[in-house]
């Protein structure tokens, strides 16, 4: 069993897709900030893109916990959303292909046009929540148990999650993780 968790009408095929908005047409509508309505290890692979920054930390941490709980042995979470650090990193060294990025593939205009309110923007649009760099992911997600590999862009060593990411480094700033619960 293949879930995408918080899919908001990207349809992948052969993968159960689950979100709360009934507009997305998921097969299962939930709530993903409460428990995650599937059995114990029973799920080979999830995937959520772009939507743990929805929630707030302590939601965050529910959510893997959920997501922990419902996987086998052996398989994995596919994790992508905006990365916190890149953003800063490109911010700090004044790097304007932020500013084109935003204008290319986000579009919401900017009052000022300067890169301190895009940031801003960047940080609290969409319903974001928060906001996450590879550590404070790492901080949440090993504990749990799992083990955390960053990956690129379309690349994993699970055949089932390659080829599945919709944001590239060319439309978007995106952290990559696979995240698995070991075998027992």
């Amino acid at each position: 069993m293949k879930i995408s968790l918080g899919s908001g009408g990207v349809r992948l095929p052969g993968w159960i897709h689950v979100d709360y908005d009934q507009a997305c047409q998921p097969d299962v509508r939930a709530d993903l900030s409460a428990p995650l309505p599937f059995p114990d290890q029973s799920a080979d692979f999830l995937q959520s893109e772009d939507f743990i920054g929805q929630l707030s930390f302590e939601q965050a941490g529910s959510f893997l916990a959920e997501c922990y709980r419902v996987l086998k042995p052996g398989a994995a979470l596919r994790l992508l959303t905006p990365d916190l650090d890149q953003l800063v990193r490109l911010y700090l060294a004044r790097d304007m292909r932020l500013k084109a990025l935003w204008e290319r593939e986000v579009g919401i205009p900017l009052l000022t046009g300067t890169l301190g309110e895009l940031v801003h923007k960047a940080l609290t649009f969409a319903d974001q929540r928060s906001f996450f760099d590879e550590e404070t992911l790492r901080a949440l997600l090993e504990p749990l148990g799992f083990q955390v590999e960053r990956v690129g862009y379309q690349h994993s060593r699970f055949e089932a999650l390659r080829g599945i990411d919709l944001r590239s480094p060319d439309n978007a700033i995106s952290l990559y993780l696979d995240c698995v619960r070991p075998a027992d």
